[in-house]
């Protein structure tokens, strides 16, 4: 598309054109030499989070005490991926949760690493909670040098419940993930607290995970 430079409000009217051309189809726009501005009609690779579909999720975060604790979020990767984001974008300009906290789970989830993910967000560092958790009797450490599973679980499901409000997205779900063996508390535990799952598969949440609200993303 070329249009030529020019004063007015006809060089304006053509300056915003162009900056929708842009901001939907992901081409920077230039001033050439020849005196023309030059936008290329070519589809970006992220793309708009559909207003609907924007409103049913900030909606179901919104509310509280109604049983709409994990909000599932099914499309392709890269379509749910990036309209996660958009969505924090939004929760943080809102300011709706104390703390927003992210993982990404994979094929084959390694709780470990979750809990670290998660540790990392919420300013909890395990290497220094051994004294915290034998003094406040929450696990019985003994002589272990390796902190189990079981015992991080506690440790986070204790330092989230001191936030008011969380929200925990958790990227890529394959199957069932136990939210509890991670430590995520959640309902009557913490009913600040909100989860937010995204997965390609539509029977991995309503089945498997078995979502309070389910919001599939259009393909197109």
């Amino acid at each position: 598309m070329l249009v030529r430079c020019g004063g007015g409000i006809k060089h304006k009217l053509s300056l915003i054109y162009l900056w929708s051309c842009n901001y939907q189809y992901g081409q920077g726009l230039f001033l050439a030499q020849d005196g023309f501005y030059r936008c290329s009609m070519r589809a970006v690779d992220a793309p708009i989070l559909d207003y609907k579909i924007k409103q049913q999720i900030m909606d179901a975060l919104r509310v509280r005490d109604q049983g709409e604790y994990i909000i599932g979020l099914c499309g392709s990767d890269k379509r749910a991926e990036d309209s996660v984001k958009r969505i924090i974008r939004r929760v943080e300009r809102d300011g709706l949760f104390t703390k927003i906290v992210t993982a990404t789970v994979t094929k084959k989830p390694d709780i470990t690493n979750i809990q670290m993910q998660i540790g990392d967000a919420i300013g909890l560092s395990f290497d220094d909670t051994t004294d915290l958790a034998e003094s406040t009797c929450c696990m019985c450490f003994g002589y272990s040098k390796r902190m189990r599973t079981a015992e991080r679980a506690n440790l986070l499901c204790a330092k989230m419940k001191e936030l008011q409000t969380v929200l925990v997205v958790l990227y890529d779900l394959h199957g069932k993930l136990d939210l509890g063996e991670i430590g995520i508390p959640f309902g009557e535990d913490h009913n600040g607290c909100k989860i937010l799952l995204s997965s390609t598969n539509l029977e991995v949440l309503s089945k498997e995970m078995k979502v309070h609200k389910l919001i599939q993303l259009s393909q197109t």
